[in-house]
């Protein structure tokens, strides 16, 4: 159900006030038919929103099509050209080239990537606000991109709701309680609608080929893995606000927070958003000491 400045518009009333492509009249359609209320307070908002999710759900297809691997944190790869990798298998911009540069690089010379499913996340979400911004804009904002996990600049601001039925751009995390190998805890994926996903390592899949390759990778028949009922997507409100502020001004807002200063290795491949901020929760209390197998930075 979807209301704007607290009214409810139905399907017919929804499409004479809304200009959205014909592409993305299934967002729109999902919005209307779910049992969750989503608000808006204007109809601009609603377009908006409806966009980045087109963009989301066309950069995980074009990350799909880009022949980069999964791998490990151990065996991460990139582009030296525009990264360098770390030790603990993050990615770091290289000095001197620009960020969205190197976030299309990932797309346009996949075979030069590797990486697990958690850093694929990140890496649609950047592109689809490359596409939204701009390449200036985002260039402007996301300066010192370091990909590792679910670790993000503070500017691209996800989130999690507690939903069992996602709307066509949202994140899922398919839980594997079977898992024998770490990188097969679990699946990170975007919904695309018409009830496939896309995971990377994966591919394309409806909910029931995913949950069936995981219950063969976990090599145990104890337990099916399934859908974990945490939704992410980013905050839709932040984002549209990044697009209206001055962004082009060189001077960044004073209170503006890069999350690379202290950064959490957790050195465990496909775990899902909600977990990592669980982990990283105990990290900060000091209650975390060692990961697998890296000491902590």
């Amino acid at each position: 159900m979807i209301k704007v400045s607290g009214t409810t518009f139905h399907w017919d009333e929804l499409i004479d006030k809304i200009s959205i492509s014909n592409k993305s009249r299934h967002i729109l359609k999902e919005l209307d038919k779910s049992s969750t209320v989503y608000r808006y307070l204007t109809f601009q908002d609603l377009e908006s929103t409806i966009l980045i999710r087109e963009h989301i759900i066309e950069a995980a297809k074009k990350l799909n099509n880009s022949n980069a691997s999964f791998a490990t944190f151990e065996n991460t790869k990139a582009n030296d050209r525009y990264w360098t990798v770390t030790e603990q298998g993050g990615i770091r911009l290289r000095e001197g080239v620009k960020p969205s540069d190197a976030i299309s690089d990932v797309f346009n010379n996949g075979d030069e990537y590797a990486f697990e499913c958690a850093t694929a996340m990140t890496i649609v979400y950047y592109d689809a606000l490359i596409q939204y911004l701009g390449a200036e804009t985002f260039n402007n904002y996301f300066k010192d991109l370091y990909l590792y996990s679910w670790l993000t600049d503070s500017d691209l601001v996800l989130k999690t709701v507690t939903e069992t039925d996602p709307i066509p751009g949202d994140v899922v995390y398919f839980e594997n309680p079977d898992n024998i190998k770490p990188q097969w805890q679990g699946e990170n994926s975007v919904y695309l609608g018409d009830g496939l996903y896309y995971g990377h390592g994966m591919g394309i899949l409806s909910a029931e080929e995913m949950i069936k390759k995981l219950n063969t990778l976990g090599e145990s028949d104890k337990e099916d893995a399934y859908i974990l009922d945490k939704i992410v997507r980013p905050s839709f409100d932040h984002w549209i606000e990044l697009k209206q502020r001055n962004h082009l001004s060189d001077r960044m807002p004073a209170n503006r927070v890069i999350l690379y200063d202290t950064i959490y290795h957790h050195n465990q491949p496909s775990i899902s958003y909600y977990y990592y901020g669980f982990l990283v929760g105990l990290w900060g209390r000091g209650n975390m000491k060692i990961t697998i197998n890296y000491t902590l930075d």
